[in-house]
């Protein structure tokens, strides 16, 4: 049977998931969370596929070290969630240490009896 409406909950589950996939490098959990036709602004204002997310992890080009994460918001709209973390880390981006606080922007879209992420942007906070 087909599961249209999302939960609040649902929602924190697989955030939780996606922060614990995204501080371990666990390419296997980002591959199944991350729809394939995902879009991603990055700070730069660079746009991020799936495959090049996934290839910073493969190739660990982004380590994070210490972080925590914190969810500021969730709305529902039918089969889609809108979710904004704040995230506070330390690590490495390509070998140049970075720290702070970080603002993600996830759109959430339920396929099946799973949910993906098909839109996300991030951020750092002064």
């Amino acid at each position: 049977m087909k599961k249209a409406q999302i939960s609040k909950e649902e929602i924190v589950e697989v955030e939780n998931k996606l922060f614990s996939a995204q501080i371990t490098s666990n390419v296997a959990i980002l591959e199944e969370l991350l729809h394939d036709d995902l879009i991603a602004v990055a700070p730069t204002g660079q746009v991020i596929t799936k495959e090049m997310d996934l290839n910073s992890h493969r190739a660990k080009t982004v380590v994070i070290e210490e972080a925590s994460t914190a969810i500021d918001e969730i709305k529902i709209v039918g089969d889609t969630a809108i979710s904004i973390v704040t995230m506070t880390a330390k690590g490495k981006i390509e070998g140049s240490p970075l720290a702070g606080k970080f603002r993600y922007f996830r759109v959430w879209k339920r396929f099946d009896d799973s949910l993906k992420v098909i839109g996300a942007s991030f951020m750092q906070l002064p």
